[in-house]
């Protein structure tokens, strides 16, 4: 049986982590609001720059532009968004089973593509990347490890995958809970470099997309070539503009800023839904640290009950001893 010092010390050491994983929650609470008030405000101008494209593209058949092209030779490239931190529960592995889910292809497709399904029923509503609806987006895809590139966006898939053995070309660490516009833009203009180069025939994303404070889905998303851009408004009655310079010009302008956009807003959702996984897992992390003290607190009591009855029978052991 444990003594009173030790159950004393070990109450102490819970009520510590108590304290921390409290302020944990509370921070990750106040920057959460911050960056889900981010992802909502970037999404018109999302929707309204695919619109745009969409309508230049439909008036204008035949247009080319290099992010349309379609290479029929090259490597495959993964654009992995992670975190930097831990302690954010289930977060970064639920990225990297996606991950893995699209590079193996056999293992757990079935599983994965029911757990979508639900997802997908359970949030009509989600939000998206690129204008377009999810399902639009959702590419379910098997690569062969040995044609695909990773680039890594967060500390924990840089490590994961170096450690698993896959190529990562490039890294990119420091700003996972607050990514700024020009992170967006680095990582946009390397993955349109090696794209236009004809390095890569395919390149896809795999963020989380944010639904609430308690609900993220991990998915992915097929950047390049850009595909669909124009259809929905082919089908739509449209009126005609007039662009200066040329068509040609302002969607060879507006594709690649519409590329930089998507990846960022594929970020800030991200940012969103580490904050609120590690909301969620600190506010788990306190309330199981409040139920341990509260069972170390009955032990306590149980142990030195314990001790004053052997005490005060070993007095009247002893009294009767003496008699």
């Amino acid at each position: 049986m444990a003594s009173l010092q030790d159950i004393r010390h070990r109450v102490k050491s819970v009520k510590s982590i108590e304290q921390i994983t409290k302020a944990m929650k509370m921070v990750a609470s106040a920057r959460l609001r911050r960056a889900q008030m981010a992802a909502v405000a970037n999404r018109p101008y999302t929707e309204k720059m695919y619109q745009v494209i969409g309508d230049i593209a439909a008036s204008n058949n035949g247009l080319t532009h290099p992010l349309l092209e379609v290479h029929d030779m090259g490597r495959t490239l993964f654009v992995i968004l992670s975190s930097d931190k831990g302690l954010a529960g289930a977060y970064a592995s639920n990225v990297f089973k996606e991950a893995k889910i699209h590079v193996t292809g056999t293992a757990e497709a079935e599983n994965f593509t029911l757990e979508q399904e639900k997802a997908d029923k359970a949030n009509v509503s989600s939000t998206f990347v690129s204008g377009q609806s999810s399902d639009v987006n959702k590419k379910f895809v098997t690569v062969d490890p040995a044609s695909l590139d990773i680039i890594s966006v967060g500390r924990k898939a840089t490590e994961h995958f170096k450690n698993h053995g896959y190529n990562i070309v490039k890294s990119y660490t420091d700003f996972s809970e607050r990514p700024r516009y020009d992170d967006a833009r680095k990582i946009a203009s390397e993955v349109m470099e090696q794209f236009t180069e004809g390095k890569y025939k395919d390149v896809y994303m795999i963020y989380t997309r944010f639904v609430s404070a308690i609900s993220a889905v991990p998915e992915t998303v097929k950047l390049l070539p850009l595909e669909n851009i124009g259809k929905e408004e082919m089908q739509k009655p449209s009126a005609e503009y007039i662009y200066e310079p040329s068509a040609e010009e302002v969607l060879g302008f507006l594709l690649p800023q519409y590329f930089v956009t998507m990846v960022y807003a594929a970020l800030l959702q991200a940012a969103a839904s580490e904050l609120s996984s590690r909301m969620t897992a600190m506010s788990n992390a306190t309330d199981n640290a409040q139920d341990l003290m509260a069972r170390l607190d009955l032990y306590y009591n149980k142990v030195r009950q314990a001790n004053i009855t052997r005490e005060i029978t070993e007095i009247v052991g002893g009294a009767e001893a003496l008699k």
